[in-house]
């Protein structure tokens, strides 16, 4: 028997918004609304938060660092990555997460 992998694209969800809070703050949360989704009953202007979750201890694997999870309408997902998608200024060597930006969440599975 043959195992076949299939590919099956990414579904992005874009929210706009900004994180809340100190970097280290454990109750950081990401609020904003979605501009653009591709998962059905996520709908453009739904407010949307994401938060991390981290490991209380040192760990040796990178799964176990710590998980986004997207709260928006009645779903709660797990985030398989959560990155800004706004680009700064030439040089600029850090951005600041606070300041309303695009965002893009891409769920697990």
């Amino acid at each position: 028997m043959l195992n076949r992998m299939v590919h099956t694209s990414e579904q992005i969800i874009t929210i706009h918004g900004a994180w809340h809070g100190q970097t280290n703050e454990p109750g950081r949360v990401f609020k904003g609304k979605i501009v653009r989704s591709d998962l059905p009953g996520l709908r453009k202007g739904t407010n949307a938060e994401v938060t991390f979750g981290h490991s209380a201890g040192r760990t040796h694997d990178a799964a176990e660092h710590g998980t986004y999870t997207l709260i928006a309408g009645s779903k709660t997902l797990p985030l398989m990555s959560f990155i800004c998608r706004s680009v700064g200024t030439t040089g600029q060597h850090r951005t600041n997460d606070t300041q309303e930006a695009d965002w893009q969440a891409v769920p697990l599975g």
